[in-house]
């Protein structure tokens, strides 16, 4: 699964439209526009600071949150068109929740945007124009793409929490689940609609928890590089940037993603453990026999319901952006 892209993003023709010279030439040249306007007029006007904005490290900063300013355009591109065409991944909002949902995601991001912004703490001492502007484009373009993506994982959490009930209420399409629920016959058929639509919000969670990863390891690269400009600028003053900080700011954005992401994932789990209980439950007696557990475990494989700590989920989500928080925290002191 870690190799692959959900089909659902593969074969959308929004992105397979244009060929793929196009495609990288754009995606790169925006990276490098980026770069050049977080660049703009950075100098102060004294010779320090002349040499900072020529110089290596500063160049690198530029150049990582160009990436990172890209890296979280596609992503907010993405989560609206899943917002736009959420049928292909398995869950069906209504209109009432994905406007409730999106205005309490706007509402989320620009609080936390205008906490980061009002007490900004004390930043890195850096002879750069406008540094605060600077690092702010960084933040808000994030808390952008943020929005769209809560959004996704608060519908689809809520599709999952609610896809065995309400079944007179649901689109028919949207309804497999349920109805396999309630045949007492297991009729392959209707196992087999409810399989498909547990797996596209399976597609979904692992997409979410990828493409918030992405996100996260943009923003901790951001940080990182900020952190080794101001090594290079103050090499004594190392102590005022210590790497924690960089491991701080990674793991609070883990915490966020967890706290958000977590809730859907155990809704979606205890579903597709639902269902496995319902087609191949307990005998009678409460004696597993081995043709029983051998059912039971492909029926497992088959709903993706592996142990709970060594799905490819949980690694990319919790254990990819502390492993590179802690290489943007320590790399600059190596390189020293």
């Amino acid at each position: 699964m870690l190799t692959e892209l959900p089909q659902e993003l593969a074969e959308d023709g929004f992105w397979t439209k244009l060929p793929p010279p196009v495609i990288s030439i754009f995606v790169i040249g925006t990276a490098l526009g980026c770069a050049a306007l977080l660049g703009i007029d950075g100098s102060d006007g004294t010779r320090a600071s002349d040499s900072f904005v020529e110089s290596v490290p500063w160049t690198v900063w530029r150049a990582i949150s160009g990436a990172a300013l890209v890296v979280f355009i596609v992503l907010t591109v993405q989560a609206v068109r899943i917002l736009q065409h959420p049928r292909r991944w398995g869950f069906y909002p209504k209109h009432q929740n994905r406007v409730r949902y999106l205005v309490y995601a706007v509402l989320g991001a620009a609080a936390a945007a205008s906490y980061r912004l009002i007490f900004p703490g004390v930043g890195p001492d850096l002879p750069v124009n406008n540094l605060d502007l600077r690092t702010a484009v960084v933040l808000v373009t994030a808390m952008i793409a943020a929005v769209p993506w809560m959004t996704v994982v608060w519908l689809a959490h809520a599709e999952c929490r609610d896809l065995a009930n309400n079944l007179d209420v649901r689109p028919l399409e949207g309804s497999a689940y349920a109805r396999a629920l309630r045949d007492d016959t297991n009729d392959p058929e209707l196992f087999r609609r409810a399989v498909d639509q547990l797996d596209g919000l399976w597609r979904l969670l692992w997409f979410c928890a990828l493409s918030s990863t992405v996100g996260i390891i943009a923003a901790v690269g951001s940080a990182g590089a900020l952190r080794g400009a101001f090594i290079s600028a103050h090499p004594d003053r190392a102590g005022e940037f210590p790497p924690a900080n960089v491991l701080l700011y990674g793991g609070l954005f883990t915490l966020g993603l967890s706290v958000i992401a977590v809730p859907f994932f155990v809704a979606w789990r205890n579903r597709a453990q639902q269902l496995a209980g319902h087609v191949c439950p307990l005998p009678a007696d409460g004696k597993p026999t081995e043709d029983w557990l051998q059912h039971r475990r492909r029926v497992e494989q088959l709903l993706h319901l592996g142990p709970l700590f060594t799905d490819s989920v949980t690694a990319v989500g919790v254990l990819t952006p502390l492993v590179v928080s802690a290489l943007a925290a320590f790399l600059p002191n190596s390189a020293g």
